[in-house]
């Protein structure tokens, strides 16, 4: 991997997987001196096709948004403790599908994107795709997927 790594971004869903990727993408960010963007995308319950029919009233996406970082900060705290990683990081919550906006977010030459493996059963992928597989297919930077500790044992 080239020295020229300035970002590594990396996927967070609050399951093992994304804990794992998070811990294994700030090892990456010390490596090359680089900035660590954890990010964890979100879309609303029933999909922005049902909330473009019915919209939700301004203090319930609030709630969304709320859970949503909520989600990121509990993921961070349990990849680094509550005192962090000692890293650059700059945390962010994206309104998207996870694959397009992991890929929209790790867009530059200089970025590395760490993902975990998904941890859901094969309906889950097949009714919702593989962020992974997204990731690693439409990405522009190199993509690192990483196992989480429960599927080694």
């Amino acid at each position: 991997m080239s020295t020229m790594v300035k970002r590594v971004v990396v996927g967070v869903d609050g399951s093992p997987g994304s804990v794992a990727a998070l811990r294994h993408g700030a090892q990456e960010a010390a490596r090359h001196h680089a900035l660590l963007c954890p990010v964890h995308a979100w879309a609303p319950p029933g999909g922005e096709a049902a909330d473009a029919v019915h919209p939700a009233p301004a203090d319930v996406r609030a709630h969304w948004e709320r859970d949503a970082d909520a989600t990121l900060t509990r993921a961070c705290q349990e990849a680094f403790g509550t005192t962090g990683n000692g890293a650059r990081m700059l945390p962010r919550t994206v309104r998207a599908p996870a694959g397009m906006a992991l890929v929209a977010c790790a867009a530059r030459d200089t970025d590395v994107l760490v993902v975990g493996d998904g941890g859901h059963g094969s309906l889950h992928r097949l009714l919702h795709g593989s962020v992974s597989r997204y990731c690693l297919r439409h990405a522009h930077c190199p993509v690192l997927l990483v196992h989480s500790a429960d599927d080694a044992a």
